[in-house]
């Protein structure tokens, strides 16, 4: 007995395992690996992926970046709390530097586990409980919690995307109507008729009405559209600090959605406009992050986000699009839009995989793109355009697109 308490007493000293119950930890551990490594091992490779959490129990190990930034990490210090290059993929090499030896955890056991950690204790309990170590973790503990209990405030689908999409799935839907509904509001009208005008709708004729607009679109394309028109609104923030954060994150969402609907008129069975909304949509699960950081100023701390996001980013955004009753398609999209090593199991592109390859291409030249795998070794990319594009092609074709894919953006970003 005495054995098991300094056993999760030593447990306990990692942040994660910390906010479970003696009983969770017990099984948890029943179900890991206790993995020992010489002295100059490699236990984690830069870029590598998997779905295991590795905590130092015992020496100390290096982290070496892409640049070569080296960081030491010794057993029961305060810098190994947290799980070793968490992120995937791994943005750092782990090295032993003495003889080592680590728990090895499956990371889905473990968030389930995190997720059923009973509620029954206030948010300054969960405070209290995570003082000493990062805050971060103690706000991924209170959003857990807050999601459990519904008590997470999400955004509410915009209004008119609401409406178009229950006129749009009604038998009895008429072009006249659903043109009504869109002219109460005069700006996301404009948006509509200057998109059937632009060079990727344009027809022989100029057209000036709403109504003429939904008969060149199609309802289904009407309907994407003013879901993407109507999402700006909900990246914007009521704080001076955060409001450059929604903005990028919004630019960010703009141009994959734009690439993916380029990418999405080359792959057979895709819908160019649903892959741009699903673009659109792939880190929605940040906005309501940002939302709950304008109320927790501690959280405007931009190392803090940068640590909250990851976490909270999938679980958060599958939470929101289920809460607007959008297809599992979408949802997909949340989950697997940063899982690089992501396989379908499907022979067809679906939209995640259309949406993986449109973050690797929005993320060349940019520091982002450092970390990530080659493009062909990335399952998703086979996919496209029935395994015909090679990396060469795809930036070629790209590249050709890169005045339709500037245009897209004004479409959306255009004022009324």
């Amino acid at each position: 007995m005495e054995d098991l308490k300094q056993s999760l007493k030593v447990l306990r000293h990692f942040t994660l395992l910390n906010k479970l119950a003696d009983e969770q930890l017990i099984v948890l551990t029943s179900r890991a690996n206790f993995k020992e490594f010489r002295k100059g091992k490699v236990i984690l490779e830069l870029g590598s992926s998997d779905s295991f959490d590795y905590f130092l129990l015992a020496g100390e190990v290096r982290l070496i970046a892409r640049d070569g930034r080296e960081t030491r990490i010794t057993a029961a210090s305060d810098r190994a709390r947290q799980a070793l290059a968490h992120l995937r993929p791994r943005q750092f090499e782990v090295r032993a530097v003495t003889p080592c030896k680590l728990l090895v955890v499956d990371q889905p056991t473990l968030t389930k586990m995190l997720k059923e950690v009973p509620t029954d204790y206030t948010m300054d309990e969960v405070q209290t409980f995570d003082s000493e170590q990062s805050p971060a973790y103690s706000i991924i503990a209170n959003f857990h919690q807050d999601l459990k209990a519904h008590r997470l405030k999400l955004p509410s689908l915009p209004d008119l995307a609401f409406k178009i999409r229950e006129l749009s799935e009604s038998t009895n839907a008429h072009v006249k109507d659903i043109a009504k509904a869109i002219m109460r509001d005069p700006p996301i009208t404009a948006k509509l008729v200057h998109a059937a005008n632009s060079p990727l709708y344009r027809g022989f004729n100029e057209i000036e009405s709403c109504q003429d607009a939904v008969v060149r679109l199609g309802m289904d394309t009407t309907r994407q559209l003013i879901t993407v028109f109507t999402m700006r609104e909900l990246f914007k923030s009521n704080s001076e600090v955060l409001k450059r954060r929604m903005a990028n994150l919004w630019e960010h969402s703009l141009e994959v959605g734009a690439i993916a609907f380029v990418l999405g008129r080359m792959t057979p069975g895709l819908s160019a406009e649903r892959a741009m909304l699903a673009g659109i949509l792939h880190d929605i699960g940040v906005v309501p992050i940002i939302h709950y950081a304008e109320d927790h100023p501690e959280l405007e701390d931009d190392a803090i986000l940068a640590e909250l996001i990851p976490e909270l980013r999938e679980e958060i955004g599958s939470a929101l699009l289920k809460n607007w009753d959008f297809p599992d398609v979408f949802i997909d999209v949340v989950r697997y839009a940063e899982e690089y090593g992501y396989d379908s199991g499907q022979d067809n592109a679906t939209y995640a995989d259309l949406i993986i390859i449109a973050q690797v291409h929005a993320f060349i030249g940019k520091k982002e793109g450092a970390s990530l795998p080659p493009m062909d070794q990335i399952p998703a990319f086979d996919k496209l355009a029935m395994g015909e594009l090679s990396p060469q092609r795809s930036l070629q074709v790209l590249q050709m697109s890169k005045e339709e894919i500037e245009s897209l953006k004004q479409v959306f970003t255009a004022t009324y």
